[in-house]
């Protein structure tokens, strides 16, 4: 379940500029699911919790 919580992995970010991909966009992508994950994984910890 954190594994699937965490944050998109930030290497992505680095293979998007050396290989020509769209860079900006992937920086987004980490930024926002790294944003989410703050929220996401303490949510989803308590929801299990009382299960």
């Amino acid at each position: 379940m954190l594994a699937g919580a965490a944050p998109g992995a930030a290497a992505s970010y680095v293979l998007a500029r050396q290989m020509g991909g769209d860079a900006p966009l992937m920086a987004g992508v980490v930024a926002f699911t790294t944003v989410a994950s703050a929220a996401t994984i303490p949510i989803l910890l308590a929801a299990f919790r009382f299960l």
